[in-house]
Parts: structure tokens; C-alpha cells; sequence
């Protein structure tokens, strides 16, 4: 059983395959490009949490002195004061 096509709508039908192939495509192409600025501002606001995070860890680190972290040891914690110390010489 032979098709009796001819030239002519084998073109027909090869131009139009190529036309939806173009259209989806450019379609994909268009995705892709929405999809990379999105996670390009996604990262971005990642970047500006994280920096905003680490400020306020260094802020509560501030607000916690040495000295209250040891005053907290020996009254909360029943800690003792060290009866010898060593010094390290860098």
C-alpha cells in the first residue's frame, strides 16, 4: 500500500512541523529566560536575609558580654571560679 503524496505536501507539511518546532522553541527559550530571573531574585533576596541574619547574630553578640556570660556561670550554673590559670603566649 503506497501514500500518494506529493511533493508539494510533503513541503507543506515539513514547513509547518518546522514552524511549530520554531514556536515551541521560542516558547521554551521564553520560560527559561523567566525561570532564571526569578531565581536570580530569589538568590538575591536570600543573600540580603542572610545578611541580615548574621547582623542581628553579631548584635546579640554584642549585647552578651564575657563578663555577663561568666557572671551567669557562677550564679545560675553554680560554676566555680578556675584556681589556677595559664597563660598562652602566641
Amino acid at each position: 500500500m503506497r501514500l500518494n503524496i506529493n511533493k508539494t505536501e510533503l513541503n507543506i507539511i515539513l514547513i509547518l512541523g518546522v514552524v511549530m518546532l520554531s514556536i515551541l522553541t521560542i516558547s521554551w527559550h521564553h520560560q527559561m529566560y523567566l525561570l532564571y530571573t526569578q531565581s536570580k531574585r530569589i538568590e538575591a533576596q536570600n543573600h540580603q536575609l542572610v545578611a541580615l541574619h548574621k547582623q542581628w547574630l553579631i548584635k546579640q553578640s554584642q549585647v552578651i558580654s564575657g563578663s555577663e556570660i561568666k557572671s551567669k556561670a557562677l550564679k545560675i550554673l553554680k560554676m566555680q571560679v578556675p584556681k589556677r590559670q595559664r597563660e598562652l603566649l602566641l
